[in-house]
């Protein structure tokens, strides 16, 4: 038995449940804010020195990807 149930419906609801407008077309410019943060993420890594500072820009870099991919996916739905 799985603790949590997701229903198949729960993804392509999700960013109907962020408050889509398609007047205002925030889906596009969502996308194009998470690419953005993914390319900074990766030139920042490329600059970094620090350890810890590498270790921030691997973490925003993977967040800011799983965050394009999930969008475009959710581009595709609509």
């Amino acid at each position: 038995m799985r603790l949590f149930e997701r229903n198949a419906t729960a993804e392509a609801d999700i960013y109907k449940r962020l408050s889509f407008d398609p007047e205002q077309n925030t889906l596009s410019k969502e996308i194009i804010r998470a690419r953005q943060d993914f390319e900074n993420a990766w030139q920042n890594f490329q600059n970094a020195s620090d350890p810890d500072l590498i270790d921030c820009y691997i973490y925003l870099g993977n967040a800011a990807w799983k965050r394009y991919r999930f969008l475009l996916r959710q581009a595709k739905l609509i």
